[in-house]
């Protein structure tokens, strides 16, 4: 669908006298019960106001970040700003200052000062998320909770005629938790794909990579179960691709653990996906 069709807030500049700071952040989302703010429960986002009023004051801090990751969801390149009444404090001390602040379950990877028109989570136009599985029938002390166990791998060839059929404009109905609010279930994805890849442990990991302008409630890792259970199973494409087309619930396989799944990147940049509007956009 054409970015027109997103429907996002048009307005959401800081206010005068306001200051917004972007930060990459890194977590571990074992320690936490997901991104966002809640009575009575560790998260990251309330960890990170903490660590920003302890730098700058208290000076009205808001966290917002690109997206929500749920409990035990990791954060690699999760991307907030950081709004509050004016300081002078220099960008480059956000990241030292902050890390010296924030437990080493979140750290904070970079800092940039931005305009107030920039927005974490209206500005961003795409999102990357990683899932990792490895082939293990054990446990051990190093990946427990962040990497997915699996009792054996699919054929990985199989499993990419799965993913390439993801890419483009499509309703996720099939995907989306049912606690998902969202009115539209159609979204776009710009990529999805299965590859190999290395730990530093040296074991042999399965990783699906995915890109989309957004994502549903437990769509990732709904899509991930799916996939890997009809994969298992030797399933045709023409049965996952049905599965989608159903705009079924209940045609969605096992929704997978939250121990593999990363929110990996966000981009800002109006070009890198420009040929997906191109194609797929309608005016």
């Amino acid at each position: 669908m054409s970015r027109a069709d997103w429907k996002r807030p048009t307005e959401f500049a800081a206010p005068e006298g306001r200051r917004r700071v972007a930060l990459e952040v890194s977590y571990d989302g074992r320690q936490f019960f997901g991104w966002q703010s809640q009575e009575n429960a560790m998260s990251v986002q309330e960890t990170l106001k903490d660590a920003v009023t302890r730098l700058v004051g208290d000076r009205n801090v808001e966290i917002v970040g690109s997206g929500r990751t749920d409990s035990g969801v990791h954060g690699f390149g999760q991307v907030a700003h950081a709004e509050f009444d004016w300081c002078d404090i220099p960008v480059r001390a956000f990241c030292a200052g902050l890390n010296a602040f924030l437990p080493t379950s979140v750290r904070i990877k970079r800092s940039w000062d931005v305009e107030p028109t920039f927005h974490a989570r209206y500005s961003a136009m795409a999102r990357e998320y990683r899932y990792f599985c490895k082939c293990s029938a054990g446990h051990d002390s190093f990946t427990e909770g962040l990497v997915t166990p699996l009792r054996s791998f699919p054929d990985i060839d199989l499993l990419n005629s799965y993913a390439k059929v993801l890419v483009g404009t499509h309703d996720f109905t099939t995907f989306a938790s049912a606690r998902d609010i969202c009115p539209s279930k159609v979204r776009d994805l710009y990529e999805a794909e299965f590859f190999w890849t290395t730990s530093m442990y040296g074991e042999k990991l399965l990783c699906f990579r995915i890109c989309g302008n957004a994502f549903l409630y437990h769509m990732v890792r709904s899509l991930v179960g799916t996939m890997l259970e009809m994969g298992h199973k030797n399933m045709p494409c023409e049965a996952f691709l049905a599965a989608l087309e159903a705009k079924d619930r209940s045609r969605a396989g096992k929704t997978a653990p939250s121990d593999g799944l990363y929110l990996w990147r966000v981009s800002y940049d109006p070009d890198e996906y420009q040929w997906f509007e191109d194609k797929y956009g309608k005016h």
